[in-house]
């Protein structure tokens, strides 16, 4: 008899313990204690990667929309600066609810590729530009294909939204996308 109360008073203790403790404030005590990112490792790296790259395709968007008369250019440039212009903000928003530090800091100061030929003297190169997009849109597209099976779930919804944004701009740039393919 006495081995039963005492088995009850345990559990009800336990119970009571572990009603009061809540799943967000051990994430935020995780983070004040440790100043840790609530993101993984391959999450953190995905909001670096995208934030750098994503801004330098802005950039070179801009640029190129200055400087060429291809009306192919121009759509395309056009459809970059569209389609981050959504996905940038929102990126940097997760990012800070994940305790990532600034996702955009480190990007470095925009330089015009050589092969653009970036002097006022030479013609805009088009091909060199949608080469240099189709090149840098395909690892930003492989790196929200692997987050979009990240056990976070706003990790995991932020790149299938975003993945779903940028097919047109992998189009565009010229990449093959295989209309069959599913998940």
């Amino acid at each position: 008899m006495k081995f039963n109360k005492l088995f009850v008073a345990v559990a009800v203790c336990g119970s009571s313990l572990l009603a009061s403790c809540n799943y967000q404030t051990g994430l935020d005590k995780q983070y004040k204690n440790s100043r840790a990112s609530l993101a993984d490792g391959d999450g953190y790296a995905m909001f670096k990667y995208v934030g750098e790259e994503g801004n330098y395709l802005v950039n070179l968007a801009k640029f190129a929309e200055s400087k060429s008369t291809s009306a192919e250019t121009k759509a395309l440039s056009s459809k970059i600066q569209e389609a981050y212009s959504t996905i940038l903000p929102h990126l940097d928003s997760l990012a800070l609810s994940l305790h990532v530090n600034d996702a955009m800091r480190g990007v470095p100061a925009f330089e015009v590729p050589a092969a653009l030929a970036a002097d006022s003297t030479s013609v805009f190169n088009d091909k060199a530009y949608a080469a240099t997009v189709l090149k840098i849109q395909t690892e930003v597209n492989t790196k929200l294909t692997r987050e979009s099976k990240n056990t976070n779930a706003d990790i995991n919804h932020f790149s299938e939204e975003s993945l779903t944004k940028l097919q047109e701009v992998y189009k565009l740039a010229g990449g093959k996308v295989d209309e069959h393919a599913h998940h």
